[in-house]
């Protein structure tokens, strides 16, 4: 836009001194043409004294023996200015020279006037066989719309309206679809809470209804497969206790085995148990003290813990301690070691949980977080259980407004990235 105002203002410009130029040598002929008539009329003597009471402060008529233009100027303005004077007047000889006021070839009592910006230079020859020299400065006030100074502030004043206009649209249409973009990052991390304001513009008020909508859904969607699982996996653990105890009445070498299928169908049960009931019992909004929730954790797991500052966050103390406890003990069956770090960064407590292990394969980092997803491929009750870990974890991390990221170190091991938003830092 301001391309176009620049554009605009250039050829306005342009086309307005061409006018001006116009103008000027139109009034130059016409004045011309007025004082050859005059003195045609008047006797030789008086032309002298005419010329001199017909000059004023912006044009001087003098009567002499020579020309003060020897030669018409090369410029094409000065070349069509001559030929029309000419053409008026019926004369031959009539040599015209436009030229700024630099010009050293001016007239000494034309270049007194310091700030006129052009000379309009014209000689012919009068009946007498003496010289009309006639010098017309363009006049210091010059008022017209060529003036640089008057159009550029009318541009201005008109780009800065438009550009106040544009920004107040730009700025009600950019914020609600931003908002919208916000809302959507939150959705996709598994906040089922985050809605759109329905307000703006007719179009992305049908989207921010739609996006709501779909929300409640997902939501009612979700409430009811968390409750399908809560019930499975407590309707589960009956029979599963039944045949436990029955297996261990068995002899022979088929008692173990059984036993161990057991117990790990029974740890996916107890799974989806606490997978049904994240958060659901607990007041998320205490305040909590990070550093000494994480160092008790870390001592309780035997692994490592660097805290730099004690950030105060509103969480429910239980739930989140479990949650960094799943993401220390999933370190732990994989790597078998781990080592947690707090920091604070900008308004947020980071929490690293790290470890040198074999990592994630590239084709499971991004369904990570799904139920029942497991950082490798078997089953095996030694690494870990029915793939819950890390979808309980995030879960409650999002419940405290916060975010998680896992991903692969470049040299070797597994990061998992917890940012929480930070109410306070204690000294």
């Amino acid at each position: 836009m301001s391309i176009a105002f620049v554009g605009a203002l250039a050829v306005t410009v342009l086309a307005q001194r061409a006018n001006d130029e116009n103008a000027r040598d139109t009034l130059v002929t016409n004045r011309i043409e007025e004082l050859v008539l005059t003195l045609s009329a008047l006797a030789p003597e008086n032309q002298a004294e005419f010329a001199a009471d017909a000059s004023n402060r912006v044009t001087t008529i003098k009567i002499a023996a020579d020309p003060a233009v020897l030669n018409t100027s090369a410029d094409d303005r000065s070349i069509l200015l001559a030929a029309r004077i000419a053409q008026d007047l019926g004369q031959n000889d009539v040599r015209v020279s436009i030229l700024s006021r630099a010009e050293p070839s001016l007239p000494e009592d034309s270049r007194n006037f310091g700030l006129n910006r052009e000379v309009v230079l014209v000689s012919l020859q009068l009946d007498n066989n003496r010289w009309l020299n006639f010098s017309a400065r363009e006049p210091l006030s010059w008022h017209t719309n060529g003036q640089l100074g008057y159009l550029l502030s009318i541009y201005a004043c008109s780009l800065i309206i438009v550009l106040g206009a544009v920004w107040i649209f730009l700025r009600q249409t950019i914020s609600p679809i931003q908002e919208l973009a916000i809302a959507a990052q939150r959705s996709a991390k598994g906040d089922r809470s985050a809605r759109v304001r329905e307000a703006g513009p007719f179009e992305f008020q049908q989207a921010a209804k739609a996006f709501n909508t779909m929300q409640e859904r997902i939501s009612q969607f979700d409430a009811e497969r968390t409750r399908t699982i809560a019930a499975v996996g407590h309707d589960l653990r009956t029979p599963l206790t039944s045949l436990r105890i029955r297996a261990e009445m068995i002899e022979g070498e088929l008692r173990e085995p059984m036993i161990e299928t057991l117990d790990e169908v029974a740890a996916m049960a107890d799974g989806l148990v606490s997978y049904a009931r994240t958060g659901q019992s607990e007041n998320l909004t205490q305040s909590v003290s990070l550093k000494e929730l994480l160092a008790k954790l870390c001592e309780e797991l035997d692994v490592p813990f660097h805290a730099t500052g004690d950030p105060v966050i509103t969480a429910g103390p239980v739930s989140f301690s479990r949650a960094i406890r799943n993401l220390v003990e999933n370190a732990l069956a994989y790597a078998g070691q781990a080592e947690v770090v707090l920091s604070v960064q900008g308004g947020k407590a980071i929490i690293k949980v790290e470890d040198d292990g074999p990592g994630i394969e590239l084709g499971l980092l991004s369904t990570i977080f799904d139920p029942f997803v497991r950082g490798e491929a078997s089953r095996s009750r030694v690494t870990g259980g029915a793939g819950l870990g890390l979808s309980i974890a995030r879960d409650i991390i999002v419940a405290h407004g916060g975010e998680l990221d896992v991903v692969n170190k470049p040299e070797r091991g597994v990061s998992a990235l917890v940012m929480v938003p930070s109410l306070s830092t204690r000294r």
